[in-house]
């Protein structure tokens, strides 16, 4: 009766082989899934699409960022008078009855100086 026991568990070697070679190319493509990047080349378009994506990340944090800075600026000009009438005088130009208004220019660079100092000593001509 061991013999018989023997007889029923024989494998074919050709299906013996082929269970062999799948488990080995499972091995090797869990392993070739799983090493470092260092050890494989990666593929150029992937590395220009995480970038794309790292900029994209970095875009969208900045409008969120300005989102909320204009949210906080409709609620201060919902509910301060003070917002207001700075927003009035800024862009509108708005000033209170009797109030003096002056303009101040800039300050000119040096290089706007030394052009007006040039074309002054120009004029003047030689002492």
């Amino acid at each position: 009766m061991k013999a018989k026991a023997l007889a029923d568990m024989h494998v074919p070697p050709a299906l013996r082989r082929w269970a062999l070679r799948l488990g080995l190319a499972v091995v090797v493509a869990l392993a070739l899934g799983n090493l470092p990047g260092g050890l494989l080349r990666r593929d150029p378009r992937a590395i220009k699409l995480e970038q794309q994506l790292d900029e994209q990340r970095a875009e969208a944090h900045a409008l969120d960022d300005d989102n909320a800075r204009l949210v906080r600026e409709i609620d201060a000009l919902r509910t301060s008078v003070r917002a207001i009438e700075d927003r009035a005088r800024a862009d509108l130009g708005m000033v209170y009855p009797d109030e003096l208004v002056l303009h101040v220019e800039a300050a000119p660079s040096d290089e706007r100086v030394q052009e007006r100092g040039a074309r002054l000593g120009e004029e003047l001509g030689p002492r």
